[in-house]
C-alpha cells in the first residue's frame, strides 16, 4: 500500500498537517511535497484556475522528487509551460487528478499526483483521499486568502485611525480592556488624564472616574438590550495643565455570536497632524514656499510664529497668504485651517506632533477636536 497506516489516527494526523500548512501560509510546494511523500509519488502538482477569467494565466505548482522529471518551483506563480510538463510526468508516470473548488466555487483547483511506473497504480481508496486532499486545500487556500484580506482592511483602517489623530481602546462586557490602537496606548501610557489600571481604563480624577465607570456600564447595558444607537461625550483633565482629553463612548456587537463590547475612541487635543508641506504642495498647487507657510498655520502656528520658525519676514509671510487665498479661493486665515484639516492631506505620511508654546505664548490646537 502506497499509505502506510490506514487508521483514522494516522490519516487525521496527515490531513492536519496539511490543512494546518496551508492556513498558515506554508510555501504550497511544501504542502505538495508532504502530499508527494504520503503517497510515495514521484511529483505532485496543484493546478488553480479562476473560472470566468480566461485572459488570467493558469497557475502550476509542482514539487517533484527526483530532479529529471519536472522542475521545481517554491511559490505559486504562472506556468506557460504546465501542459509540456505534464506531458512529460505523463509519459513516465502513474498519473491521478482530483478537483476541487474554493468556498465561492469561482476558483478550480486540481492536484495531480504522480507516481513511477515501476511502482503500483493508484487504487480507490486513494483517490478518494486525493479528493479529500484537494477539497481541503481548496477550502484552506480560500480561508487564508480572506483572513489575509481581513488583516490588510484592519491594518489599513487602524493606520487611517491614527493619522487622524483617534485613538481607540475596546472593552468586553466585564469592563476589561481587551485591545488599543498604536496611539492609545501611547496616551494611555503616560497616566495623564486616562490610564489603565489593573486591566481596566480608569480616569486619573476620581471624581471623573466614577462617570468614566457609569458610562462604560451603561453602554453595555444598551448593547446587551439591542440597543446600539447611543452614544457618550466625556472630557478628561490632565495633569499636566494642557487641553483636556476628549472620548466618545459606543457600544458595539461584533462576530456570528454578536459579542458585547464598548469602543471607546480618545482624541487629545494636544496632538495635531503635521502635514507634510510637499502634500500641501501637490493637493492645493503651491508654491514651496507657500505649502510651508500653510504648514504651519494648520500646525495652530499664528502667521507672526509661522514666519519666524521659517525664518521669513512678516511681510514675506503675508504675501505668501495672499496668494494662498487666491489659489484656493478663500479669505480668512481660519478657513485655511478648516481646508487643510479637512481635506486628505492629514492622510499622507505624517508624523504626529504635540503643539507646545508659540512664541507668543499659546498653545496651538486646531479647531476640529472631540
Amino acid at each position: 500500500m502506497a499509505l502506510p497506516s490506514r487508521s483514522a489516527i494516522a490519516f487525521g494526523q496527515f490531513l492536519n498537517t496539511v490543512s494546518r500548512g496551508v492556513l498558515e501560509g506554508a510555501p504550497l510546494a511544501a504542502t505538495l511535497d508532504v502530499i508527494r511523500a504520503q503517497f510515495n509519488a514521484c511529483a505532485a502538482a496543484l493546478h488553480v484556475e479562476r473560472r470566468g477569467h480566461p485572459d488570467e494565466p493558469t497557475v502550476l505548482v509542482i514539487r517533484e522528487h527526483a530532479g529529471d522529471v519536472a522542475a521545481m518551483r517554491d511559490v505559486l506563480e504562472p506556468s506557460c509551460d504546465h501542459d509540456i510538463e505534464h506531458e512529460v510526468l505523463a509519459s513516465r508516470c502513474h498519473g491521478m487528478a482530483s478537483c476541487g473548488t474554493a468556498l465561492d466555487g469561482a476558483v478550480r483547483y486540481t492536484l495531480w499526483i504522480y507516481r513511477d511506473r515501476a511502482e503500483p497504480e493508484f487504487d480507490a481508496e486513494e483517490e478518494a483521499i486525493a479528493q479529500i486532499l484537494v477539497t481541503q486545500v481548496a477550502h484552506g487556500l480560500e480561508v487564508a486568502s480572506r483572513i489575509d484580506s481581513n488583516t490588510f482592511e484592519r491594518t489599513l483602517y487602524l493606520d487611517v485611525l491614527d493619522k487622524l489623530n483617534v485613538g481607540f481602546v475596546m472593552i468586553d462586557q466585564s469592563c476589561r480592556v481587551i485591545r488599543t490602537s498604536r496611539l492609545a496606548e501611547r496616551i494611555l501610557s503616560r497616566r495623564d488624564g486616562l490610564l489603565i489600571q489593573a486591566g481596566k481604563l480608569c480616569a486619573v480624577n476620581s471624581l471623573e472616574d466614577r462617570e468614566l465607570q457609569k458610562a462604560i456600564k451603561a453602554a453595555t447595558q444598551r448593547t446587551a438590550v439591542g440597543d446600539l444607537e447611543s452614544s457618550r461625550g466625556l472630557s478628561f483633565t490632565k495633569r499636566s495643565g494642557s487641553r483636556t482629553l476628549g472620548v466618545m463612548i459606543r457600544p458595539v456587537t461584533s462576530g456570528v455570536d454578536k459579542t458585547i463590547s464598548v469602543v471607546i475612541y480618545i482624541r487629545d487635543c494636544d496632538m495635531a497632524p503635521d502635514v507634510e508641506s510637499e502634500f500641501v504642495r501637490q493637493m492645493f498647487d503651491l508654491t514651496p514656499a507657500e505649502a510651508a507657510v500653510t504648514r504651519g498655520l494648520a500646525a495652530g502656528l499664528s502667521l507672526e510664529d509661522a514666519a519666524i520658525s521659517l525664518d521669513i519676514s512678516r511681510n514675506t509671510a503675508r504675501a505668501h497668504l495672499r496668494s494662498i487665498f487666491s489659489k484656493s479661493g478663500i479669505t480668512r486665515q481660519t478657513e485655511l485651517v478648516r481646508l487643510v484639516l479637512n481635506s486628505a492631506v492629514i492622510l499622507g505620511d505624517q508624523k504626529s506632533l504635540e503643539t507646545g508654546k508659540s512664541s507668543s505664548g499659546q498653545t496651538a490646537c486646531p479647531a476640529s477636536q472631540v
